[in-house]
């Protein structure tokens, strides 16, 4: 489930993952945000790719706001890509009990007496797609150098029938409308 949420008022793309055994934080929000991290022995993590990553140190008493909720934990940084915070089963395991709601993308769990509920922000589960696959797409000769995107990603501009066909001549043109990055 992908959320927004603040560090230090920052705005941070979150992950629960049941798949993930800690909580992580991007390297490169740690760097940005300046966040002091204590030192520790090397550590190695398996990602979700099936790749090996090391990392070390630990950021500790990090307050993540998230969607009403102040979460205040330690992370292992770690070169996460486009995610900024990973939270694993060390957090979920701390409510007695969660409900989710695959259909509404919902995730309700104990906090405390009472429930909190947190809804999945649709606009971050959007794949992003590289320039080099981009590019590949655009050679694939099915393509006939055309690259369809949906009209919701460019911006001003409105296509009909909520699609966009750009040949390799208006590429230019696109990147200068769609707008890139993260959080």
């Amino acid at each position: 489930m992908k959320l927004r949420g603040k560090i230090r008022s920052r705005k941070v793309m979150v992950l629960i993952d049941c798949g993930a055994t800690h909580k992580f934080i991007s390297l490169e929000v740690v760097r940005k945000i300046g966040l002091p991290t204590t030192a520790t022995k090397n550590y190695d993590v398996v990602m979700g790719t099936s790749e090996s990553v090391t990392g070390k140190g630990m950021c500790k008493g990090v307050v993540l706001e998230l969607q009403g909720l102040t979460i205040i934990e330690d992370f292992l940084p770690l070169d996460l890509g486009s995610t900024n915070v990973v939270l694993g089963m060390k957090w979920l395991g701390t409510s007695r009990s969660i409900e989710v709601n695959w259909k509404l993308l919902t995730m309700k769990f104990q906090l405390g007496d009472g429930w909190m509920t947190l809804k999945v922000d649709k606009g971050l589960n959007k794949s992003r797609i590289s320039l080099k696959a981009m590019m590949k797409t655009l050679q694939n000769e099915d393509s006939q150098g055309t690259l369809r995107i949906p009209c919701n990603a460019i911006r001003p501009h409105q296509c009909p029938n909520n699609i966009s066909v750009i040949d390799e001549l208006g590429i230019q043109k696109l990147f200068e409308e769609v707008q890139f990055g993260f959080l």
